[in-house]
């Protein structure tokens, strides 16, 4: 009984490795705007790491949240699905433009963009710390990800 219950417990900690960790994202995304002072944004990340506030979040996003989004395929806290290859979404920006984003085996995102009522067609691919964009077989760097 006790080893088919460590097998369980082990099976449902390892489902949560490809999760989005909205609970640690979130405490991680308030500490950012917690004041306009980034130096005491740093000092509150410090004593969130020492506390540690970051790591049971990340231990509970690992062990329970996003387990449940691996087996539900919606994470209870963010309410959104997980990004997985062929899932699809559609964002809308409010001002009348839409994308619909298709997540890629290969770690790409197929956009199918309307603005206005014109539709565009191309692909986000990360190469190092670039976002390229695709069209019609041009390549263009959008940008860097490191800040």
């Amino acid at each position: 009984m006790k080893k088919a219950f460590t097998s369980a417990a082990c099976a449902m900690m390892l489902t949560g490795c490809l999760g989005q960790n909205a609970l640690f994202d979130t405490v991680q995304d308030w500490n950012a705007d917690a004041t306009n002072n980034k130096f005491v944004n740093q000092g509150i990340s410090f004593v969130f790491w020492w506390l540690p506030v970051y790591g049971l979040t990340l231990l509970g996003d690992i062990v329970i949240f996003n387990s449940i989004e691996f087996w539900t395929g919606t994470n209870p806290l963010s309410k959104e699905g997980a990004k997985v290859a062929g899932t699809t979404e559609t964002v809308d920006d409010g001002m009348g433009n839409q994308a619909e984003l298709t997540y890629n085996a290969d770690g790409s995102i197929s956009v199918l963009a309307t603005s206005e009522g014109v539709q565009e067609r191309y692909t986000l691919v990360k190469e190092g710390d670039k976002v390229i964009k695709i069209q019609d077989e041009q390549r263009e760097v959008l940008g860097s990800m490191l800040l």
